[in-house]
């Protein structure tokens, strides 16, 4: 297992502000070492909340980070603006939270505020859950009045080792933090970094303005302050245009992107930097109208300078509105985005052309290896098998050892053409009821031979009760076998694996299974790159250096698609075990799918049983799989369901649909099964296709409904599989 570090938060980074800090001369009294002298009713009206909320309102929205005022101690003064995510799911459930307000992980206090004070400069802090947050001092000469902090967001992908030991100490579900985390999406740092430089110019010169306003007479020149910002970003057009959209206000950068001069836009409707299609499809009126209706509207897409040439734009448009009206224009920033735009394409070009060269080239791999290997193989075990005469204790020694090397080719072979299914996203799932218990048991004996042949012990703790899951069992036993068959090549022999299956407490919608071993165990940054793809674990054991480093590449992605996650606890020297989680299996989930409000209005539910035979009295097991393909076709996804198998139903040949009709509805999909069925060549079937409805008591809820037609569909099909016979 890993073993957690030690909790702390990492140390704060520093990075210099954009522009000198200083204070707008005049007013108030100072020493001789400049140093402000502020009174404590001075210090609220400058750190005035109702005063602060506009401007954090809009950063946080623009910027897309949460962002908060707090005094020189760190203390978040009034609320967090664009609170993340995953910090407010985290701060919901603390009762009383304590240490850094941006910091959703304990340990040793954050100090980036102290720090950033101290230093006059940004700090940025990260915590142990990966989240980072910047802090921002606000100081006027020498005087301390607090500090702005920022972020709440991640500078990487989410680690789910770092997210697991969050989930501890919080009590939140560690699948519920990761469903969470996966969508928060990163932020680069110096995205961040030029972030803080424009918080930190920003929130200087809001301070200079209310300091300002507060001493009567130095609002121009803290405007002035802040025109300069505004001008200095030559990245970005910044401008407003009023409720109607003409342009009330031009900054330089905006000059230098659409090439309009100040005199010959102000006054001008803005929907002269669209193409004409947008303009015809009134895009420019909409923009306004959304931003209005939500804020702020963020868009992308071809923009016109003067001289006609178009260009990909970034915009955000932000609503502005004063106490005398709800809305007086709209602050609109934009961003040239063309360079980026054609890298995007021409990567996604190239992406498109590895993947379609990748496909061709494992295609041929599959044919030109596979078919020798397969050869090699079976002439190998002929001789083995001793078909060709006997062999010599030498003789049988190599051959062994040949055949070996061709079942690891074999499996190399395997594994890049799933990997290829993985990357170009054509890796077949078939999602169905699976007894856990049964499966673990069947992977179990898959494996002993190879444990036994190293005399170690194979063993599994599942409880005979437990529940069933929603998997696709081919590929769960295939990622179980691929965990199994690791633990078996770095265990050392008469080693300990074991499998075992429990119920995650905290949240009753997934199971975790687990696959621990006795063996050479993992170092940390080796935890961090098994999942990866070609990934080799450094060691000196020639297992170490055997596989192409796929196998836990497949699994990560096997189970993420089935709705899990994987993730692998190890000590160096005392064995590792590899964790996923998997969805249990619900038939009232599965019938919420069609149980909706509109489905149920008629009042009843129709339970239909398709029982199949052969001309020869029964059906064969390996037409299931394309039978049940063909009653699928047969129903309308959004109102019938196709029953998983119960209780080995589908062994006997029945097939159990739901449907949200009546009696006249069911007769059109009993046709409809009929007439599929007699077009299906691969097995000459005679349907029996019978039907019971189950009306809906009056006066309940949707909630209430729902269980009690699960509950009679269930006693149903358990009376219609009395007295039926299994497949022989």
């Amino acid at each position: 297992m890993i073993a957690d570090r030690p909790g702390r938060t990492d140390s704060p980074e520093y990075f210099p502000p954009l522009i000198p800090i200083s204070l707008p001369p005049g007013g108030g009294s100072a020493d001789e070492g400049g140093t402000v002298e502020l009174s404590s009713s001075l210090r609220a009206d400058l750190l005035d909340l109702d005063a602060w909320a506009e401007i954090l309102t809009t950063y946080g929205r623009t910027m897309k980070i949460a962002v908060a005022l707090t005094d020189v101690d760190g203390h978040v003064l009034g609320k967090c603006h664009n609170a993340q995510p995953l910090w407010t799911l985290v701060h919901n459930a603390a009762r009383n939270w304590t240490g850094c307000p941006f910091c959703i992980s304990t340990g040793l206090p954050c100090t980036a505020v102290a720090q950033a004070l101290r230093t006059s400069r940004v700090a940025m802090a990260h915590d142990r859950a990966g989240l980072t947050h910047l802090a921002v001092p606000l100081l006027l000469g020498k005087q301390h009045l607090g500090a702005i902090i920022a972020g709440q967001v991640f500078t990487r992908y989410p680690d789910p080792l770092q997210l697991q030991r969050v989930a501890k100490g919080s009590g939140i579900s560690a699948q519920q933090l990761w469903n969470v985390a996966r969508k928060q999406c990163p932020v680069s740092i110096s995205s961040l970094q030029a972030s803080a430089d424009l918080l930190l110019v920003l929130g200087q010169a809001f301070l200079r303005q209310r300091y300002s306003a507060i001493l009567e007479g130095k609002l121009a020149q803290a405007n002035g302050h802040f025109r300069s910002l505004v001008d200095g970003l030559r990245d970005h057009a910044l401008f407003t245009v009023d409720a109607t959209g003409k342009v009330t206000s031009w900054s330089f950068g905006a000059d230098r992107m659409f090439g309009h001069a100040v005199a010959g836009i102000v006054d001008q409707n803005f929907s002269c930097m669209f193409t004409r299609e947008d303009v015809h499809n009134h895009v420019p009126e909409k923009q306004l109208s959304e931003a209005l209706r939500v804020g702020r509207v963020e868009d992308e897409g071809w923009r016109i300078r003067q001289n006609g040439e178009r260009f990909w734009a970034n915009v955000n448009i932000a609503a502005l509105s004063t106490d005398s009206s709800p809305v007086c224009g709209f602050a609109i920033i934009a961003q040239d985005m063309t360079e980026r735009r054609k890298i995007v394409i021409v990567l996604e070009e190239a992406r498109q052309e590895r993947a379609r060269i990748q496909e061709k080239l494992l295609s041929h791999v599959s044919h030109e290896l596979r078919t020798p290997l397969t050869a090699v193989y079976l002439f190998t075990t002929n001789v083995l098998d001793g078909l060709l005469g006997d062999l010599t204790p030498e003789q049988h020694e190599h051959l062994t050892l040949a055949l070996d090397n061709v079942k690891q080719l074999q499996s190399m072979v395997n594994d890049l053409l799933e990997t290829t299914r993985v990357e170009t996203d054509k890796l077949a799932l078939e999602p169905q009821h699976v007894n856990l218990v049964k499966l673990i048991a069947e992977v179990l004996i898959t494996c002993r031979a190879n444990a036994t042949a190293k005399h170690i012990n194979l063993r599994s703790d599942v409880a005979p009760d437990f529940p069933f899951v929603w998997a696709d069992p081919a590929r769960l036993r295939q990622i179980l076998i691929n965990l199994i068959d690791n633990g078996i090549k770095f265990t050392r022999e008469r080693g300990n694996i074991s499998v075992q299956s429990r119920h995650i407490e905290e949240d009753n919608d997934f199971v975790r299974i687990s696959v621990s071993d006795t063996g050479c165990g993992i170092s940390p940054e080796n935890c961090a790159i098994v999942f990866e793809r070609l990934a080799q674990v450094k060691g000196t054991t020639r297992a170490s250096r055997s596989g192409l480093g796929l196998g836990l590449y497949i699994s990560r992605d096997l189970v993420s698609r089935q709705g899990g996650r994987i993730w692998v606890e190890s000590q160096l020297g005392h064995g590792s075990t590899f964790y996923l989680t998997l969805p249990v299996f619900s038939l009232a989930k599965l019938y919420a799918r069609i149980f909706t409000a509109p489905n149920l209005e008629a009042g009843f539910v129709t339970l239909i049983a398709v029982d199949l035979g052969s001309v020869e009295g029964a059906v064969w097991l390996d037409t299931i799989p394309e039978i049940r393909r063909i009653l699928e076709r047969c129903i309308h996804p959004g109102q019938d369901v196709l029953l998983p198998s119960l209780n080995d139903a589908e062994q006997v040949g029945t097939f159990f649909i739901v449907a949200c009709t009546d009696a006249n509805g069911f007769s059109i999909i009993a046709r409809r099964i009929r007439t599929a069925l007699q077009d299906f060549s691969a097995s000459k079937v005679k349907p029996a296709i019978s039907s019971m409805t189950v009306l809906l008591a009056a006066g309940q809820s949707r909630e209430g409904q729902i269980g009690e037609v699960t509950t009679q569909i269930e006693l149903l099909v358990q009376t219609h599989l009395v007295g039926k016979t299994k497949l022989k």
